[in-house]
């Protein structure tokens, strides 16, 4: 999938594409990459293709001014959108975090019966 943000005379090219086993989602603006960010799980991808788009269309709305240098300009969005991107991350392996953590202690659990009846 491929999408085009135009920041007044800017214009960035986002792009969802998979990536050998996994995904990428990037970001593109005079033909340089600003943006990349990789995913396995496609869900997970899906989830942050949308929200990216809407953090690109809120920082062309807000960040945009006009003689501003294009190469400054990509930088600062790359920034802007890692900050995203990561705050993004954060919530995703908390909540895989708890769900590794529940599903250990109830193997454990298991475990530590089977150790107590077959133990020698």
């Amino acid at each position: 999938m491929t999408n085009t943000f135009n920041c007044g005379d800017f214009t960035f090219k986002g792009y969802f594409i998979k990536a050998g086993a996994g995904w990428e989602i990037g970001y593109k603006f005079n033909n340089k990459n600003y943006f990349v960010s990789n995913f396995i799980d496609q869900a997970e991808a899906a989830k942050w293709w949308v929200l990216s788009q809407k953090w690109v269309g809120t920082f062309c709305k807000t960040e945009y001014y006009p003689n501003m240098n294009k190469a400054f300009f990509g930088n600062f969005m790359g920034s802007y959108m890692y900050t995203h991107y990561y705050n993004f991350l954060r919530g995703v392996i908390t909540k895989n975090y708890h769900f590794s953590n529940k599903c250990y202690k109830k193997d454990f659990a298991q475990y530590k019966k089977f150790k107590s009846t077959y133990a020698a």
